[in-house]
């Protein structure tokens, strides 16, 4: 009887030992991955979950995709609202905020932010370097700025309230593209290269062999998972970008801002390579190597590439809008065009374009890597803190200013 006892709980202490175990890897299996197409990582620690999680970024493309929504419906006092673009650059969790995206088909699976993730939002995460041309303001207070001003100007603009104006500062600057395009580089290029991509050093490469308490994925996965998540990439970018049929999964089903004007990019001729196969290819090349334990020495010419095409890209952003300027039939005024002010509605294209184009100017120093900051700081010159309109000193030589600055990227950043 006794020796019967003891059985049964030997083998209940085995069964426990089992079960207990059975979704946990052995330490010896071998977890060595080959190089994916998408961008879809296993546990190494956990068996049947993903690795890659990087929420916290998928809110804040959210928060920065509405911000712009926002701003561009001037005609709509519930979105022009002071207080709504506060909220939106300055989040704080209510827990029944809803993501706009308008036009999306089909919707939405995720509802609000804090479906996806809590305690996010755009300020915390802005560079505060002082902008270059803008005197003493760093992003966060010209947003800031910029945002009171589209409250002050849509309560200010009288019977036109519905209009431009609404986002139109005296000085000519389209405020709604002048806050976007700012953030790209203040928030995501910042976060992505200068933040969790310095990470990957001798002296301070992340942790990669113990998972974080609680998690499938180390400290290293993680932090490359959210560089990855500021570039905003459908996991199968190069793929077929399938998307649910009922509703679309926004952290991976989804091309957020950068990845999109990658895109829009590639569709541009003239370039000898592709910004979003280098730089999506480049993530993916990388996330594997963290998954198979690698180190800096082999991250590094992928680091390299991502680094050199996001900074080519935003270049390619500004060329691409001074075109739009100068090109022909562009916008910039002629010198004859002595009616056209910062203010009159024959000068909203001039203006919108011409913030697009300084808004990636600013992003550019958030992206330091093969662009000299003297070149950098020659381009700032050229180009100008406000749009120039005929009559005013310097625009008789503006368009060839304009015209020196894209040049200097093109040559500078090899844009041929």
């Amino acid at each position: 009887m006794i020796n019967s006892t003891k059985l049964f709980y030997f083998i209940s202490f085995l069964l426990m030992l089992t079960i207990g175990c059975e979704d946990t890897k052995d330490d010896n299996e071998d977890t060595t991955l080959e190089q994916p197409t998408s961008y879809t990582f296993p546990s190494r620690f956990v068996d049947g979950e993903s690795s890659v999680s990087y929420t916290g970024q998928v809110v804040r493309n959210m928060l920065h995709s509405d911000l712009k929504t926002a701003t561009d419906r001037a005609a709509e006092q519930m979105y022009i609202s002071e207080a709504v673009l506060d909220g939106l650059y300055d989040y704080n969790d209510t827990g029944g905020s809803t993501y706009i995206l308008y036009g999306q088909t089909p919707t939405v699976c995720e509802a609000t932010y804090e479906n996806i993730s809590t305690g996010k939002n755009l300020k915390g995460k802005t560079n505060t370097a002082v902008i270059k041309g803008f005197g003493n303001l760093t992003a966060v207070t010209a947003v800031e700025s910029w945002i009171d001003n589209i409250g002050n100007y849509y309560i200010n603009s009288g019977d036109t309230e519905a209009s431009y104006l609404a986002y139109t500062s005296a000085e000519g600057h389209n405020l709604s593209q002048m806050i976007n395009k700012t953030l790209y580089g203040a928030v995501g290029a910042s976060q992505a290269i200068g933040n969790y991509l310095a990470k990957f050093q001798e002296s301070t490469f992340p942790e990669n062999n113990t998972p974080r308490e609680g998690k499938g994925y180390t400290d290293a996965e993680h932090y490359w998972d959210e560089a990855f998540g500021y570039f905003g990439a459908h996991r199968d970018f190069l793929g077929s970008q399938t998307q649910g049929t009922t509703c679309i999964d926004i952290t991976s089903e989804h091309n957020f801002g950068w990845a999109e004007y990658a895109r829009k990019r590639d569709e541009n001729p003239g370039y000898s390579f592709s910004f979003r196969t280098d730089i999506f290819t480049a993530f993916v090349a990388g996330r594997t190597i963290v998954h198979n334990g690698g180190g800096q020495d082999e991250l590094a010419t992928h680091i390299d590439m991502i680094k050199t095409r996001w900074e080519q890209l935003t270049a390619a952003n500004v060329v691409y809008y001074i075109n739009k300027l100068v090109g022909t039939d562009g916008y910039l005024p002629a010198t004859t065009e002595t009616s056209i002010t910062a203010l009159s509605s024959a000068a909203t294209n001039y203006n919108k374009y011409w913030s697009e184009m300084r808004g990636f100017v600013i992003s550019l120093q958030y992206i330091p890597h093969n662009l000299s900051d003297a070149s950098l700081n020659t381009i700032v010159e050229h180009v100008r803190a406000a749009p120039l309109y005929p009559g005013q000193t310097g625009f008789d030589t503006y368009k060839s200013d304009l015209e020196t600055a894209r040049n200097l990227l093109i040559s500078e950043l090899s844009l041929n």
